[in-house]
């Protein structure tokens, strides 16, 4: 059964006399005890703990149920005696609701005149039969909101009040009543805008009036050749005998104008015209150069592949080299112990045939004494035989030992990076899938000679949230033989990246601090802790692309940076 559901249900279970009221209302005194140890407020539906400490259920719940927490939930008390949280050891406090419940409040309509205290559980009654509470005012366009016994007044003097205009009978707010009449209003009495002699009337006949109305002011049909005048229709008649001679000189000056400017256009058409032509040769010069620069880019990203590949193949061989000369004192006692074993493997050839030889000669001379003395000659022999063979098979041991220490050795990194190259990958991926191969481990690095020993943990087929969709890569602090000098818990910073293969600019990378509190950090007690890294590294669908997959292979890269690391 889910554990949460016994959590959340503390409330529905208990009857509605101790569930705590709905609202945020303002206390007129709200003690410590009754607020919540995570929100600080007042508590709802109270829970305890086994340490006593009390908080909201609803605080509380998502601390307990949260899918990301991996950690255990320890009480928000933080006191010397708090405990770890579980979800079954949480009770509802029905005491501190009842409590709770019976706090003093203030009403929710303080602020409009109410003066009542009173138990919160009550709140909610008596707000529905208070005289104070707001109510609308019912005229539209009107804000205000007041309590009944002061609505009465307002709606008298509203300023939104209906009213009848006393000229066309329409109705409309108080406080628009004298714009309504002064612009808009049909029917209201107006004179004619232009002085004229027609007497006064109704708004919408001045205006049809006004359309032929001898006053009304005409503009002089040479206005865009920069007349000004205006004036009335018998004013416009005088205006264009008296002025002919003014007008005939405009229309010269518009004239000898707008051929000025007709030149300065057809100059500018020119000058367009030779800028477009330069530009098209620009862009053709720009087409070409952007040709050869692609061509050029092509030629360096096949160049920096391939000298890529190079600096790879001579680092190994630098690392090879380094090695060789860091362990040629260690090659020489192989070499010893080689050719001791091949020196014991001499004997043995010669002790075999000198049996056969013993063998053939007993079996030729015949008699009992013959045999007897045949196995007390080759009892000797059979023994040193059988101790040769065990120590043959010890040295072939200790030399594949030293074998497999060679090989580590070989590849080993004492710079804190990993270089890491996994090959067949659609056959590992494949054996993941089957549960054959789940995961692979690398070589060791280290941060130092002396420093950090560390590997890369790889599920090519995904792990947790990441398991069928994603390559989940992990960090893993491994038991050093220098772990007693060095500062604990790990506390370097990581970054794992998969390398691109063809530009070489887009890697896909993820970086992390440790955390200090985790176990994946602290010092080992066995060959290596818990992984720590990410689940959803890359999808397959962006790794299985020629970017990061080439030739079946692919390189991840981890980097831990020094930092402030002291050296031992």
């Amino acid at each position: 059964m889910d554990k949460s559901l016994n959590l959340l249900s503390l409330t529905s279970n208990v009857p509605a006399s101790l569930q705590t009221p709905l609202g945020d209302p303002e206390f007129v005194k709200l003690p410590a005890k009754h607020q919540c140890l995570i929100c600080h407020k007042v508590m709802r539906d109270a829970v305890m703990t086994l340490c006593g400490h009390r908080m909201c259920e609803g605080c509380l719940t998502p601390l307990l149920f949260d899918p990301q927490n991996k950690e255990p939930v320890h009480c928000p008390g933080k006191e010397e005696f708090c405990i770890e949280l579980k979800p079954d050891e949480i009770r509802g406090d029905n005491g501190t609701r009842r409590e709770i419940r019976k706090l003093s409040v203030f009403c929710t309509f303080k602020a409009h005149g109410c003066p009542e205290k009173l138990p919160w559980k009550d709140l909610m009654t008596h707000e529905s039969q208070c005289k104070y509470k707001p109510i609308p005012c019912p005229h539209t366009g009107c804000e205000l909101q007041c309590s009944e016994d002061k609505m009465e007044a307002h709606v008298k003097n509203c300023d939104y009040r209906p009213v009848r205009c006393s000229y066309c009978e329409e109705t409309i707010p108080f406080c628009l009543q004298a714009d309504h009449q002064n612009n808009t209003c049909r029917k209201a009495i107006i004179s004619c805008p232009y002085k004229c002699d027609h007497g006064p009337g109704a708004r919408e006949e001045i205006e049809i009036h006004m359309q032929t109305c001898q006053l009304r002011p005409q503009e002089c049909k040479f206005k865009s050749m920069g007349c000004q005048f205006v004036g009335s229709e018998r004013d416009m008649q005088k205006h264009n005998k008296d002025a002919a001679d003014e007008h005939l000189q405009m229309i010269t000056m518009y004239t000898a104008s707008m051929d000025l400017q007709s030149m300065e256009m057809r100059r500018e058409l020119q000058d367009i015209s030779a800028e477009r032509d330069t530009f098209q040769h620009i862009m053709e010069s720009i087409q070409r150069d952007s040709r050869m620069l692609k061509d050029l880019v092509e030629s360096i990203k096949v160049g920096q592949k391939e000298l890529k590949l190079k600096i790879v193949e001579k680092t190994e061989r630098i690392i090879h080299l380094e090695k060789k000369v860091d362990d040629s004192a260690k090659k020489e006692v192989v070499d010893k112990l080689e050719r001791d074993v091949q020196s014991v493997k001499d004997r043995q050839i010669s002790l075999a045939e000198r049996v056969n030889q013993i063998e053939r000669s007993g079996f030729t001379g015949g008699g009992t004494g013959s045999q007897q003395n045949l196995q007390e000659t080759t009892g000797p022999l059979v023994t040193q035989i059988q101790q040769h063979d065990r120590q043959l098979g010890l040295q072939d041991i200790r030399l594949a030992e030293l074998d497999l220490r060679f090989q580590v050795l070989e590849t080993a990194s004492y710079s804190g990076i990993l270089m890491w190259k996994i090959r067949d990958y659609s056959r590992r991926k494949q054996e993941a899938i089957s549960g054959r191969t789940v995961s692979l481990y690398s070589q060791p690095f280290y941060t130092s000679r002396f420093g950090y020993k560390m590997c890369a943990r790889l599920y090519l087929n995904g792990d947790g949230m990441g398991k069928g969709t994603h390559l989940s890569l992990f960090f893993v602090v491994m038991r050093g033989e220098y772990d007693a000098l060095l500062p604990w818990p790990f506390q370097q910073k990581v970054t794992l990246l998969l390398l691109d293969q063809d530009a070489g600019a887009r890697h896909v990378s993820d970086t992390f601090r440790p955390d200090p509190t985790s176990t994946s950090f602290k010092r080992p007690t066995s060959d290596m802790n818990i992984a720590s890294g990410c689940p959803l590294f890359v999808s397959h669908a962006v790794l299985e692309t020629r970017t990061y997959l080439k030739d079946d292979t692919i390189f991840i890269k981890v980097t831990v940076w020094f930092g402030s690391l002291p050296s031992v």
